[in-house]
């Protein structure tokens, strides 16, 4: 990879973190343009052929998921309301783009996929009496469905984070992570037997199409250091997150995930707007049994 793309990369990179945090406020071309140091005629060509879509449909994508997000945790907004919060101008652009984009109108869409989580909450609703650990009698294909995982809901502190974007597949985010240790290698952040690795996943899989789901294969860091080529830095904010601490192996990370789903609606919170995370705590290949030890960080309210 020549020096120009890895610095288009980088700029690139830039623009997708400004549009993630701006995403309610009004963003042109020529704003968006400034912050790549693109003309606004080569910004929309490059950020096209990099991101896949062009700018225009990556802004109303972003907006329509993060509103199918309220509908979802925020039953107490108003669609008007979510439509503001979202980054739409009015209720009727947000409603004509939101059923372009998901085939219903936004309250048939908040209202069947909230009866769905529902019935699936109440699958588990029989549990035994040890409450520290998600437990359930007489389930149907239980092995399929629940793990044993100890959860706690807790405030976990503001984190420091180098990063390298993956889009597409989750089982696919090991090249990130390769991009982002050849980066660490000669900074000698490899040699510190405290380093921590993390997931950060920017995307809701029952939303965004799977191809265009956006993760961060990351390395925590004492303070922000300097971005690069495919590597950015993101800060985490401090909040209070169900944490779940799992073992498990590469086949069994989508289980653990429905597990603490599971057990956040069961328990009476809901996810929080923040994007959930994924901290690594051993290197599966020294496992015995090959097995990542995890623990999923879900923001809750």
């Amino acid at each position: 990879m020549n020096d120009n793309h890895q610095d288009y990369i980088f700029r690139i990179n830039k623009v997708i973190d400004y549009i993630e945090a701006h995403l309610t406020e009004e963003l042109n071309v020529e704003t968006l343009a400034s912050i790549a140091y693109f003309s606004p005629y080569h910004f929309h060509r490059i950020f096209t052929a990099l991101v896949g879509e062009t700018l225009i449909s990556y802004l109303k994508r972003r907006r329509v998921e993060k509103a199918a997000r309220l509908l979802l945790n925020e039953r107490q907004m108003a669609v008007a309301e979510i439509a503001e919060v979202a980054g739409f101008s009015n209720a009727s652009v947000f409603c004509r783009n939101f059923k372009k984009h998901f085939g219903v109108s936004a309250q048939t869409f908040r209202d069947e996929n909230s009866k769905n989580r529902q019935l699936q909450s109440n699958k588990w609703q029989s549990r035994n009496e040890d409450s520290d650990y998600i437990c359930r009698e007489n389930l149907i294909n239980l092995k399929d469905v629940i793990m044993n995982a100890k959860v706690v809901v807790k405030e976990m502190p503001q984190m420091e984070m180098m990063y390298c974007r993956h889009v597409g597949e989750f089982n696919q985010v090991g090249q990130a992570f390769g991009t982002l240790m050849r980066w660490a290698g000669p900074k000698g952040l490899l040699s510190n037997p405290e380093l921590k690795t993390a997931v950060v996943f920017h995307d809701d899989p029952d939303i965004t199409p799977q191809e265009k789901n956006q993760q961060s294969a990351c390395i925590i860091v004492d303070k922000p250091m300097k971005a690069e080529g495919e590597i950015g830095h993101l800060t985490v904010a401090a909040h209070k997150y169900a944490v779940g601490s799992f073992e498990v192996t590469e086949h069994e990370f989508a289980q653990a995930w429905k597990t603490i789903y599971v057990w956040i609606f069961e328990n009476g919170y809901q996810p929080a707007d923040l994007p959930p995370y994924q901290l690594h705590h051993n290197d599966f290949q020294q496992h015995p049994e090959r097995k990542f030890i995890v623990d999923i960080c879900v923001p809750v309210k």
